[in-house]
């Protein structure tokens, strides 16, 4: 009876313990959220006054249009500080996305050109990816849950060899519509260089930046319709490529799952296979994720 007692007392220490973490990290999550708010809000409102300002700026003879070039003109306006701005938000846009990166990009295209636009993009996207990437590796699944649930993490784990990241971080980054920011986060639980992460990414990630500063530029040049086929042809590109992206991971979650039922009835002293990157940073927790930078 005083041994069934002790169990009792120690599950219930058990789940006490298993509620204050729970609590904490609720906590964390919703700090982020409100960080994430607060700068959502702050920068749709200062973009509301720009583009206000813009209208506001069109004078006699001047058309709708020409308010994309007041808005080129006033963020211009700024200096060398407009571009340390731009890039900025790129990296608050990877960190806690407060705005679709395609809008972004856009305005980018608008402001500074096709070329020079892509290159502030890409430029903020390796630093949030470096940056990202490095606490991931110095506070693991912790740092992780406050972005990102562990549930889908785990959703990637046939992702479970070395062999397969560098092709697996291509494939997700060249497709167009793919969470990709999210994704930074599970490959951080992983083994792959972040050298290697970041070159493969930002490569992956042009075609479609280049893409949306291509169609911000086409719009302040006023070639409206030329913008409009291009974000309708991008848009159902990323529709499709979506639909490709949710059918793979259902095939090869379904993959996964044969092969932890056929793991499970092997007998215990046969190897067990690759744990999902969370499940192995959980188990090792106090020990450095990644074997290089």
């Amino acid at each position: 009876m005083k041994k069934k007692n002790e169990k009792s007392a120690e599950t219930a220490a058990e789940l006490t313990e298993e509620q204050l973490a729970a609590k904490k990290l609720l906590k964390r999550k919703r700090i982020i959220a409100i960080f994430s708010l607060l700068i959502c809000v702050g920068l749709l409102a200062w973009l509301a006054i720009i583009v206000t300002r813009s209208f506001l700026s069109i004078g006699e003879g001047e058309g709708i249009g020409d308010a994309a070039r007041h808005f080129r003109d006033m963020i211009r306006g700024y200096g060398v500080w407009g571009v340390f701005i731009a890039f900025g938000i790129q990296v608050l846009q990877v960190v806690v996305s407060p705005i679709p990166g395609e809008v972004i990009e856009t305005g980018m295209g608008l402001t500074y050109g096709w070329f020079w636009g892509a290159l502030i993009i890409l430029a903020g996207a390796v630093f949030s990816t470096w940056l990202i990437m490095l606490f991931v590796r110095k506070f693991g699944t912790k740092f992780v849950e406050l972005f990102v649930s562990l549930d889908k993490i785990n959703d990637l784990k046939f992702i479970n060899s070395e062999e397969k990241l560098n092709r697996w971080v291509l494939i997700l980054y060249m497709l167009p519509g793919t969470p990709k920011d999210p994704l930074i986060f599970f490959f951080g639980l992983t083994r792959i260089k972040i050298s290697a992460f970041v070159l493969i990414s930002t490569v992956a990630r042009i075609p479609s930046v280049v893409t949306s500063t291509i169609g911000g530029h086409w719009i302040q040049e006023k070639k409206y319709w030329a913008a409009i086929i291009l974000y309708i042809a991008v848009g159902a590109v990323s529709l499709a490529c979506l639909l490709l992206y949710k059918k793979i991971m259902d095939r090869m979650r379904g993959k996964g799952k044969n092969a932890a039922d056929a793991q499970a009835e092997k007998p215990a002293d046969e190897p067990a296979g690759t744990a999902g990157p969370a499940a192995a940073e959980a188990e090792k927790e106090e020990t450095h994720v990644g074997n290089g930078t």
